[in-house]
């Protein structure tokens, strides 16, 4: 006999992009039953008439939507910082893989001794994690903070340095335009490279990035669906996304003399 599939609450905002392909995709290869909670649309009357088997949360609103319900259950969290301290959450940490940029970085630079950090935003100041891995790596970081327009060209003198290279956060005040294309050109001027946090930064010039597809998203949050129905005394509280799909600048690459490894290569979703 078939088990009742599980009644899981999604809550997660309708004008968001990533949000609504990510519920699509979800919605495509989960067996449960699952209830779209839209910031916005969705009532305190219906969150009390009942309780799901558990619920997913994408980004911050839809967070504070979901932790109004009163139900003792397994909340799973994701796209989003730092989550609310509460029994009920499970994290699913999606920032960006600090680990594995500095790693790709590495193994592009034989000779890596220094990576460059802007930001403009506070919450965008390295964090431990990125301490720790850069620590583990063997090497430094150099942060600027571009919260004062004025102090860029002092900054971008950290790209003329040898045996250096740049990762950006995706931080919206670096998407400034004027920012971006300045890191940019004064990356190619010093053929150092940068690792970017989406497709279109590497069309522009950053060496490569990690990003995070809706589908991906949506496989991980699928498998914490089914942890979660089957067993939620035995879930990690924390665990990090782990599906980031690689796009690499392979022609910025070789003009700045620097070899990509076949197996990079091999792992790259999309080249240019």
């Amino acid at each position: 006999m078939q088990a009742q599939a599980a009644e899981v609450w999604v809550f997660f905002r309708p004008d968001i992009p990533l949000h609504v392909d990510t519920v699509k995709y979800l919605k495509g290869i989960t067996k449960e039953n699952l209830v779209f909670c839209p910031v916005g649309k969705t009532s305190l009357s219906f969150l009390e008439s009942r309780p799901p088997a558990c619920a997913v949360v994408l980004g911050d609103a839809a967070q504070q939507l979901a932790l109004s319900m009163l139900w003792k259950v397994k909340i799973l969290v994701t796209l989003l910082d730092q989550p609310t301290e509460d029994k009920r959450i499970v994290y699913l940490n999606t920032n960006q893989p600090v680990a594995l940029q500095i790693q790709l970085l590495k193994s592009l630079q034989r000779n890596l001794e220094t990576i460059w950090y802007p930001y403009v935003s506070g919450r965008f100041a390295p964090d431990e994690a990125f301490q720790k891995a850069a620590s583990s790596a063997g090497v430094a970081i150099k942060s600027s903070s571009l919260d004062d327009p004025r102090s860029l060209p002092a900054a971008l003198r950290y790209l003329n340095f040898g045996n250096t290279a740049a990762i950006l956060p995706p931080d919206p005040g670096i998407m400034n335009d004027a920012i971006i294309k300045s890191i940019l050109l004064a990356s190619f001027r010093s053929h150092t490279p940068i690792a970017g946090f989406s497709d279109g930064m590497v069309r522009q010039g950053a060496a490569f990035a990690y990003i995070l597809s809706p589908e991906n998203l949506a496989e991980a949050i699928s498998e914490k669906i089914d942890e979660m129905v089957k067993d939620q005394h035995s879930l990690a509280p924390r665990s990090d996304f782990e599906r980031w799909d690689l796009i690499l600048n392979a022609t910025i690459l070789e003009k700045f003399n620097l070899v990509v490894p076949g197996e990079v290569r091999e792992k790259a979703k999309k080249i240019y």
